[in-house]
């Protein structure tokens, strides 16, 4: 811990400036204690930037009863400080926007990220909301910017974001938005924002993040991940309400990555927008808890067609065996079929014999152009006499398969089956390495 004996005398001053150039980095916290000694230190503080090559720094705000001192947080950033990071992990009236105001003081033209995380509900909302919209009409240079709050009004904060010229990645994590959504305010957003935005990651109830969406201007968006959450009227999260809230998608031709943590209730038809996004290279689907999401042979071979670069795809559409409905193998059979560039699988289905009446392993076409190399099965299902044929029906379909993975454990219902599965691919793996490495000896 922090403590002084005494004062620090100007000779003190100088032996530690002389070393605090070669500190890059600071996680500074403020609480009544170390207030006070840095009060004691402010009295005795040369007037110039006492870390002259600081590029990061860390505020973590903590109880206290006085905010911190603004002339002190200014003289901890220098001009090289290209990184700002503010935390509040509980109540700290005043202290957030202590820094913030210091922020909005100084020059820092180098100043590229910035976040600020608030976990806790604190009052004076609207004054933060206008605060943190300062910070950035200050520092135009922004190119990262994350906003994580709870219960904050932050709707004149993104509009200043999306007038920054340079932002290439904004991530908005608010459990405030349900209120804004609300209100006139975030609908009421000016058009033709986040003129160069990349990267968008977003936490919300649909009609929020569809309403900051439709504002997005950027033709190079690339990146999208959503966390979609129902509103606080439960009874209107149902699939026939929720239908349309990826249909601002279609607007970014360009996007390659898209990440969709669900937990509202949707149905297939609810992806047709993203089919518009021809360039996508990974695809990411996660149902919460309760949640399950089902895709037709139809829909797959669609999607297939539409995405021919794919090349990563995780489908979590079910969580601890608790689904209505599976995947079965001939919905395994189009994803083989019709995503030929993907790397990279994971799905969970149902490979039993009871759910695949009918199917008929021997039957399996080879499909030599596939480029699969691994392939996890979390959540799937498998019997004793599946168990010895799955994996002659994986190589008919993917050559280039090399790892099958199931991330439970031993005792979770059906891993015991596939730790044979897997161990068989393991197995060949090494036998291959062996003969790779006998013949390149020989050679």
């Amino acid at each position: 811990p922090f403590s002084l004996k005494r004062s620090l005398h100007e000779s003190d001053w100088e032996r530690l400036i002389l070393h605090s150039q070669y500190t890059k980095s600071l996680t500074i916290s403020f609480d009544d204690h170390s207030q006070n000694q840095y009060e004691q230190l402010l009295s005795n503080m040369p007037s110039r930037a006492i870390l002259p090559n600081l590029t990061s720094i860390h505020f973590r705000l903590l109880g206290g009863d006085e905010p911190p001192n603004s002339e002190l947080i200014k003289l901890l950033l220098p001009t090289t400080v290209s990184f700002v990071e503010v935390e509040v992990p509980e109540v700290a009236e005043g202290s957030a926007e202590a820094v913030l105001d210091a922020l909005a003081g100084v020059e820092l033209p180098s100043l590229a990220s910035f976040a600020i995380e608030i976990a806790d509900f604190q009052a004076s909302t609207r004054d933060l909301d206008s605060r943190m919209s300062q910070v950035l009409h200050t520092h135009q240079g922004i190119e990262t910017l994350e906003i994580n709050i709870y219960q904050y009004r932050t709707d004149e904060a993104i509009c200043s974001a999306g007038r920054l010229p340079a932002l290439r990645s904004l991530e908005v994590f608010s459990y405030g938005w349900e209120m804004a959504a609300g209100e006139p305010d975030i609908f009421s957003l000016p058009d033709n924002l986040f003129p160069v935005l990349h990267t968008l990651k977003l936490r919300g109830t649909p009609d929020s993040i569809k309403a900051l969406s439709s504002r997005i201007s950027s033709e190079n968006l690339e990146i999208i991940d959503l966390y979609l959450e129902p509103s606080l009227d439960f009874e209107a999260d149902s699939p026939a309400q929720n239908a349309n809230c990826l249909l601002f998608s279609d607007r970014f031709p360009r996007l390659k990555t898209l990440v969709l943590h669900l937990q509202i209730s949707v149905l297939e038809e609810a992806l047709s927008p993203v089919l518009a996004c021809r360039e996508l290279e990974t695809l990411r689907i996660g149902v919460g808890w309760s949640r399950t999401l089902w895709f037709s042979e139809n829909t797959l071979a669609r999607m297939g067609a539409a995405w021919p670069q794919l090349k990563t795809m995780d489908l979590t559409l079910f969580i601890d065996y608790h689904s209505n409905k599976y995947l079965g193998l001939t919905h395994l059979q189009v994803i083989a079929r019709d995503f030929r560039s993907l790397v990279k699988l994971k799905v969970g289905f149902d490979a039993t014999t009871k759910g695949n009446p009918g199917f008929k392993v021997e039957d399996a076409v080879t499909i030599a152009d596939n480029e699969l190399q691994e392939l996890e099965v979390d959540w799937s299902l498998l019997d004793g006499i599946m168990e010895r044929k799955i994996a002659h029906l994986f190589r008919a379909w993917w050559p280039k398969l090399r790892t099958v993975r199931c991330t439970e454990p031993l005792h979770f219902p059906y891993s015991y089956h596939w730790a044979s599965v897997i161990e068989a691919f393991r197995n060949s793996n090494t036998e291959q390495t062996t003969l790779g490495g006998s013949v390149s000896h020989s050679a």
